[in-house]
């Protein structure tokens, strides 16, 4: 589904991701694992074509991003970090307004702004402008328009970032919920409880270097826990 092949991102003389390379599988939730500044956050916009790579390739389901940006980004549904919505548009506007900007079918439109809102829960909340909304319910509303139109990659950013302990389980939900609907989930975060909780497979960085890729239950290579990224059971990655 999601193959990555020698990725990397510099930023002047600063190397950001650095020749990270792994391969995911259909139906799986994939944890992208490190601290604040590991360079999650670049390589998710590189999978979405938001961020072109210095160098290396990224084919999402046989499309390469870079040459075939429209096809790879129809297939992905994107949660970017701290969620950016327009404050002054009712729930119900602004999932509509998304759903023209990913070319929905004008027929089908309604239908899966629908589907969309009862998959997430939404449907108390249409009217209400999105900034009386909690945090919670802006991540909330942010997951619905990334699974608008039922691509089969989503890519989630930091989705449980600044919620408290209710909002961050029952983000963790309804990302199972999503996963369990048959769609492939790119996870990043500094919490390693989410991970544990939700992956199937975790790629860790540091530094923008991969140093772990495989099963959550995998142990690192040696050398990696504690002196490279600093895991320890529980506790929040970098503070």
């Amino acid at each position: 589904m999601i193959q990555v092949s020698s990725l990397c991102r510099s930023f002047a003389d600063f190397r950001a991701v650095d020749d990270v390379s792994f391969d995911i599988g259909a139906g799986e939730i994939v944890g992208l694992l490190g601290h604040n500044g590991a360079g999650k956050t670049t390589v998710m916009k590189m999978l979405t074509g938001m961020l072109e790579p210095t160098s290396g390739k990224i084919l999402i389901n046989h499309k390469q991003v870079a040459t075939q940006r429209r096809a790879a980004q129809r297939m992905t549904g994107y949660l970017a970090e701290d969620c950016p919505l327009y404050d002054g548009m009712c729930v119900i506007d602004y999932l509509d307004w998304m759903a023209d900007l990913k070319g929905l079918a004008t027929a089908d439109k309604a239908a899966m702004v629908a589907e969309a809102v009862a998959a997430t829960d939404l449907q108390g909340f249409l009217r209400q402008r999105i900034a009386t909304l909690s945090r919670g319910m802006r991540q909330r509303v942010g997951v619905t328009q990334a699974i608008l139109g039922k691509p089969p990659v989503l890519s989630l950013d930091e989705p449980t970032n600044g919620l408290d302990p209710k909002g961050r389980d029952e983000m963790l939900t309804l990302i199972e919920d999503v996963k369990n609907r048959g769609v492939n989930v790119v996870l990043s975060s500094h919490l390693l409880p989410d991970v544990e909780r939700v992956c199937d497979t975790v790629i860790m960085l540091n530094q923008g270097k991969l140093v772990h890729f495989g099963s959550i239950d995998a142990p690192p290579a040696e050398g990696v826990v504690g002196k490279d990224i600093g895991v320890i059971p529980d506790v929040e990655l970098g503070g």
